[in-house]
């Protein structure tokens, strides 16, 4: 794996978005401008199937409409309850939060956004001292509204058009 200029691996941002052509600008800013590894997902089912099989993620960039079962802003929430040392940025370009709607240290940004304004608000959010980062991740449990039923089918994160899942068979 490259590492940065410091030296260090790249830190892992998992972006969730389920635009085509969003997802792959986003993702190129945050290579090419950030220095950072991107995964991409077009859904919340998605990026909690990559958080549960890894513990590389330290950044989640997250739409807010998207289909599947959670919009961004429930993702936001799980994802700080299960993986509290992951920064978050919620983006839309439809609707706001209020002020209760998201975590603790998250940030909201409102499409369109300059490429410059988003690898900024990702480090925002990245903790300061990497002491805090667990060097393996709990396996959380997700609370039981969250139903992930899915694999990661790899829809998006090669670029492929987003497509519905399957009907989990009951």
């Amino acid at each position: 794996m490259n590492t940065n200029q410091y030296g260090h691996q790249p830190v892992v941002v998992l972006l969730a978005e389920d635009e085509a052509l969003v997802r792959m600008t986003a993702a190129d800013v945050l290579r090419e401008e950030g220095g950072f590894k991107v995964v991409e997902v077009v859904n919340a089912d998605e990026a909690l199937t990559v958080l549960e099989a890894t513990a590389d993620v330290r950044a989640l960039v997250t739409d807010v409409e998207m289909p599947g079962s959670l919009d961004g802003f429930t993702l936001a929430r799980v994802v700080k309850q299960a993986w509290p040392h992951i920064g978050i940025v919620v983006t839309s370009g439809r609707m706001a939060p209020g002020p209760t709607v998201l975590p603790s240290g998250a940030v909201f940004m409102s499409k369109s956004y300059r490429p410059a304004d988003l690898v900024a608000a990702v480090r925002t959010v990245l903790p300061s001292d990497r002491a805090e980062i667990p060097a393996e991740a709990p396996v959380p449990v997700l609370p039981s509204a969250v139903k992930i039923s899915q694999p990661h089918t790899g829809i998006g994160a090669a670029g492929g058009l987003a497509q519905p899942l399957p009907e989990p068979e009951e």
